[in-house]
C-alpha cells in the first residue's frame, strides 16, 4: 500500500498516511489535537490547518473549503483537515494553529444530589465451611451455597467465573471465605476471608461531549475518586445525529464506536483506581447513564432508528449486563446496570436528572431543563410529568459560531458592554489571551446587544455609532476582542449569522417549554421552580439566559442551576437499589411529547425566534420583568 509522510507541527509528530486518507484521519492516528464539531463531514469549518509544504500532494480545494475559508486563507494554504485528502507520495508538513486546537476543556462533574439510604446491590458475606471428609463429600460449590443460604436465607446462583475460583478460595482461607453477592441472587466473587477488601462501585455519565466517572466506596458511600475525559467519539461527530449518521454509513462503524467508548471508560477506571490505590478487580458494580444514542452505542445496539421517524428506542427498560460481556475491565463477575430511557431523544440521563432533583415527588409545578446539543425538558410534579426533546443544536457549545469554541482554556466565557460607550469587557477561562467564544459568552453577547440596543428583537444589528460594528464581505459583525488582544492574532467577532444560530437554539428550547406548559395547562406564573442542568447551564449567566428568552419568564430567584445531575442520579442509584426501582417507576411515569406532532409547533417556534420572544397573551414583556429583578 502506497504511503505518504505527514508531519504535524508544532509537535513534530510524523505519520505514514495512506493514499486517499484525509489529514484529519492521519492526525487522529497520532492523537494530534484538532478541533472538529461535525465529525469530519465538512460542515463546521473548525478543523483549519496550514499546509507548509507538500500542497501538490493533496486534493484540490473542496466546495466545503471554499465555503468556510476566505480567498486570502486559500491563497496562504489554509485547508480543512477533513477535506484535504492525500493524493501524492511526497512529504507533507502541516501546521495546526492554536485556534484549531481543542485545548483543555472545562468539564463539569458536580451536581445537586440528595442523600439516600446506603443499600448497594452487592454485599459481603463471611462464612466458615466444614471441611470435606470421606463421610462428607459434598461439592465445594454445594457446601458454600448451603452455608450462604443458612446465613442469608437466600437461594443463590453462581457466576461461572466465580465458580472457577471456589476451590482455591476455600482452601486458601482454610475453609473461611468472603462471598460477594449481587442483588441477593447471585454469587459473583469468592475470596479467602483474610483477603477481603472494601467493595467499590463506579457511576458513569456518558455525555455527548464528556464522560464523567465516580468511584464510590460502597461500604461508606463516600466518593473515592472523580475522573473525566472528553468523549472519544467526538472526532466522528459533535452531536448524536452526526454519530448516528457515521454508524449508518457502514455496519462496522457501530462496533468501532462501541469499542471507542468502552476503551474510554476503561481508561477512566484505571485512572480512578490509581487515585484511590485499589485494583479494578475491587469494583463490583457500575451504573451507566447517558442519552439514548450514547446508551445504545455503549451497549453495542444500533441507534439507527432513533434518528428516523417516529424515533423509537430499541430498549427503554433498565438492563443488567455482565461487565465482561461489555468489555468493561472490573471484577469479572460484576454487573453493569444501565438506566432506563424515556424515549428516543429523552434518555437515561434525563431519568437520572429527575432522581437528583426530586421533580417526580415535588408538590409544586417544576420545570427541569438539561441544556445540551439535544436539550431535554421535564415539566410537572408528583401528580403528572411531561417531557420533550429540543434539537437546540451545538451553538451553545461553540459550533456553527464563527469564532466559537468549547469551554476550554482561552475561551471568552463572560461579556459585558458599557451601554454608553459600547466598550466591551470580558473574562476568559484560564485568564489567558482569548482565542474564541464559548457558549456562555455567546449568550452574554446577545443579551448585551439587546440591552444596549445593538440588535432589534428580530435579531438584526441596528445601532451603528461604534467602530466595533462593521461590515465584512457586506455582512455585519461586532468585534468583541481586537486582534492585538487575542492569542490568534485575529479579531474575535460575533456575526449576524452567529446571532441567527443563537435564535434557533434558544427558540428550540423555549418552544419545548411552551408546548409542555400548554399540554399541562399552566403558564409561567404556575411554575415555582426551574432547574437548569448540564455543564452549559452551570456557567451561563441566568439573567442573560432569560434576557434572550431561553426559558420561561419566572423570577430569577426561582431558577436553580444544579450542575451535572445526571452524574448525581447515577451515584444515588449506585448506593441504593431502592433508587433503581424509583428510576424504573419514574421512567414509566414520564409521558413523552413529540414536539413536531403538536399543531402549534410552528407558531410557537416562530414566536420564540424573537428576542426574548414574540409577545402573546400568555407571556408578558420580559423587559418589564427584568427591570423589576
Amino acid at each position: 500500500m502506497q504511503r505518504s509522510s505527514v508531519t504535524f507541527q508544532p509537535e513534530g509528530k510524523r505519520v505514514e498516511a495512506t493514499i486517499d486518507q484525509t489529514l484529519f484521519d492521519a492526525a487522529g492516528k497520532l492523537g494530534v489535537d484538532i478541533q472538529s464539531l461535525c465529525g469530519g463531514r465538512g460542515i463546521c469549518g473548525k478543523c483549519r490547518v496550514i499546509v507548509r509544504s507538500g500542497t501538490h500532494s493533496l486534493s484540490h480545494t473542496s466546495d466545503a473549503e471554499e465555503r468556510f475559508l476566505s480567498e486570502s486563507e486559500i491563497r496562504t494554504n489554509f485547508r480543512l483537515a477533513c477535506q484535504a485528502i492525500v493524493k501524492g507520495l511526497d512529504t507533507i508538513v502541516v501546521e495546526v494553529p492554536r485556534q484549531s486546537r481543542i485545548g483543555q476543556q472545562r468539564l463539569l462533574l458536580k451536581g445537586l444530589e440528595r442523600p439516600v439510604q446506603l443499600m448497594p446491590s452487592v454485599r459481603r458475606l463471611s462464612v466458615s465451611l466444614k471441611k470435606p471428609s470421606l463421610l462428607d463429600v459434598e461439592s465445594d460449590a454445594g457446601r458454600l451455597l448451603r452455608a450462604l443460604r443458612k446465613k442469608s436465607g437466600k437461594e443463590l446462583r453462581i457466576d461461572y467465573e466465580a465458580l472457577k475460583t471456589i476451590p482455591h478460595a476455600v482452601r486458601g482461607g482454610n475453609w473461611a471465605v468472603t462471598a460477594i453477592t449481587w442483588m441477593d441472587r447471585e454469587l459473583i466473587s469468592v475470596k479467602p476471608e483474610k483477603q477481603s477488601e472494601n467493595l467499590y462501585g463506579m457511576a458513569v455519565d456518558i455525555g455527548t461531549t464528556k464522560i464523567a466517572a465516580y468511584l464510590l466506596n460502597l461500604d461508606t458511600g463516600e466518593i473515592s475518586a472523580t475522573v473525566s475525559m472528553m468523549n472519544p467519539q467526538i472526532p466522528y461527530g459533535e452531536d448524536v445525529i452526526s454519530r448516528i449518521s457515521y454508524i449508518m454509513r457502514d455496519e462496522k462503524n457501530l462496533e468501532k464506536m462501541n469499542r471507542i467508548v468502552i476503551s474510554g471508560i476503561n481508561e477512566l477506571i484505571d485512572e480512578a483506581c490509581k487515585k484511590a490505590g485499589i485494583d479494578p478487580k475491587d469494583i463490583y458494580d457500575m451504573i451507566v447513564v447517558g442519552n439514548t444514542a450514547m446508551h445504545h452505542i455503549f451497549l453495542g445496539v444500533s441507534p439507527k432508528y432513533v434518528s428516523l421517524s417516529p424515533y423509537p428506542a430499541v430498549v427503554q427498560s433498565s438492563l443488567d449486563v455482565k461487565a465482561r460481556d461489555l468489555g468493561v475491565r472490573m471484577n469479572c463477575g460484576a454487573y453493569v446496570h444501565v438506566f432506563p430511557a424515556i424515549a428516543g431523544f429523552v434518555g437515561a440521563d434525563a431519568v437520572a436528572d429527575a432522581l437528583a432533583t426530586g421533580i417526580y415527588e415535588s408538590e409544586e409545578m417544576t420545570m427541569l431543563v438539561d441544556i445540551g446539543t439535544n436539550t431535554e425538558i421535564i415539566l410537572g410534579n408528583k401528580e403528572k410529568l411531561l417531557s420533550c426533546s429540543c434539537a437546540s443544536g451545538p451553538a451553545f457549545e461553540g459550533a456553527h459560531i464563527k469564532h466559537g469554541m468549547r469551554a476550554a482554556t482561552g475561551a471568552i466565557e463572560h461579556i459585558w458592554i458599557d451601554p454608553r460607550t459600547i466598550e466591551v469587557g470580558y473574562s476568559t477561562i484560564g485568564n489567558v489571551k482569548p482565542s474564541g467564544l464559548c457558549g456562555s459568552a455567546i449568550v452574554d453577547a446577545v443579551a448585551q446587544f439587546l440591552k444596549t440596543g445593538m440588535i432589534a428583537p428580530e435579531g438584526n444589528f441596528q445601532r451603528s455609532e461604534t467602530e466595533r460594528l462593521r461590515r465584512n464581505e457586506n455582512k455585519p459583525e461586532f468585534v468583541i476582542a481586537w486582534s492585538d488582544e487575542s492569542s490568534t492574532g485575529d479579531d474575535i467577532v460575533v456575526t449576524q449569522g452567529d446571532i441567527r444560530e443563537v435564535q434557533l437554539a434558544k427558540a428550540a428550547i423555549y418552544t419545548g417549554a411552551a408546548i409542555l406548559m400548554k399540554r399541562m395547562k399552566v403558564d409561567f406564573r404556575d411554575i415555582k421552580k426551574v432547574f437548569i442542568a448540564g455543564a452549559f447551564g452551570n456557567y451561563v449567566d441566568p439573567q442573560s439566559a432569560r434576557t434572550i428568552g431561553m426559558f420561561p419568564d419566572v423570577p430569577i430567584q426561582n431558577v436553580q442551576f444544579v450542575g451535572n445531575t445526571a452524574g448525581s442520579g447515577a451515584r444515588m442509584a449506585l448506593l441504593s437499589t431502592q433508587m433503581r426501582r424509583v428510576a424504573e417507576e419514574v421512567a414509566r411515569r414520564i409521558e413523552y411529547i413529540e414536539l413536531g406532532a403538536d399543531p402549534d409547533f410552528h407558531k410557537e417556534f416562530l414566536n420564540a425566534t424573537y428576542f426574548p420572544h414574540k409577545e402573546t397573551e400568555r407571556f408578558p414583556n420580559v423587559m418589564r420583568l427584568m427591570e423589576k429583578d
